[in-house]
């Protein structure tokens, strides 16, 4: 006699006609998984145009999806649009106030929001429930470059490369601001390990440019700025970098921070 089988065949078949499969999952809840698994892969792939609208279909099979929002917050974040990566971040921390990555992302936007003394808390919330969050202090050092405070900011990083030395985001942090008060060797010392290596981009080559024009070599300036900018944007910020070069330390950093080309990392929107 070969009941079981039958008794489990049926089981399927009832379930399937309560709308469910053996995972206990409706269809609108597989395809939010199977959706949100896509975008996920999107952004970590770094295809955030087609990641967008994919965390866009998963929240409409699923309106309180949490992940889901946390993943179109950092999106949002990694494209620039500051106020539409907090509304995420709060609608994700209003429901699960302990999700770091959440924490991270909301001191981030403040950032991009000009609000860096906001942001600065919030990074400060996620280290009093890990203090060992490596990404909570890249947050932090950026938070307080951006308020001038440079030498608090290089504490916070070297703390976070205690705890994540291959880290591209804080590295590159470290080197920017090593290279704003005019340490162009330190600079140079954390950035050229990254420049060429698969996880470096724009920012960090040219937060590269910057750490050689401080230390004046120019023409290696040149050469790394031009893998990213055709000959007349090359030259072009060569001059900025130079003008920078000639201010004092004060007068550079505030200008630095008032400047499109001041490159703070957050993080990749393919991390947390």
């Amino acid at each position: 006699m070969k009941l079981a089988p039958i008794i489990i065949a049926g089981l399927a078949l009832s379930l399937a006609a309560c709308g469910l499969d053996l995972t206990g999952k409706t269809p609108l809840e597989d395809s939010y998984t199977a959706t949100l698994q896509e975008a996920d892969a999107a952004r970590q792939a770094g295809d955030l145009d087609a990641a967008v609208p994919l965390y866009g279909r998963a929240l409409e099979a699923n309106p309180e999806g949490l992940d889901a929002k946390l993943g179109l917050g950092q999106c949002y974040l990694a494209l620039g649009a500051g106020d539409e990566a907090a509304a995420q971040f709060r609608d994700v921390l209003a429901k699960r106030s302990g999700d770091p990555a959440a924490r991270r992302g909301l001191a981030a936007a403040l950032i991009t929001q000009g609000q860096p003394q906001l942001a600065e808390e919030q990074a400060k919330k996620a280290l009093d429930a890990d203090r060992h969050d490596y990404r909570a202090l890249n947050v932090l050092g950026i938070s307080l470059d951006v308020q001038g405070r440079h030498d608090e900011a290089q504490a916070r990083y070297r703390e976070g490369l205690a705890l994540a030395p291959d880290d591209v985001a804080l590295r590159s942090n470290m080197g920017l601001s090593l290279a704003i008060v005019g340490k162009p060797q330190e600079a140079i010392a954390q950035l050229l390990p990254i420049a060429t290596g698969p996880k470096a981009d724009g920012r960090v080559r040219q937060n590269l440019a910057f750490a050689y024009v401080m230390a004046g070599d120019f023409e290696n300036a040149l050469q790394v700025s031009r893998r990213d900018l055709d000959e007349a944007h090359a030259q072009r910020q060569l001059s900025y970098f130079m003008q920078l070069k000639a201010l004092p330390p004060e007068a550079r950093s505030a200008e630095m921070r008032r400047s499109s080309y001041f490159f703070p990392q957050s993080s990749s929107a393919r991390g947390a």
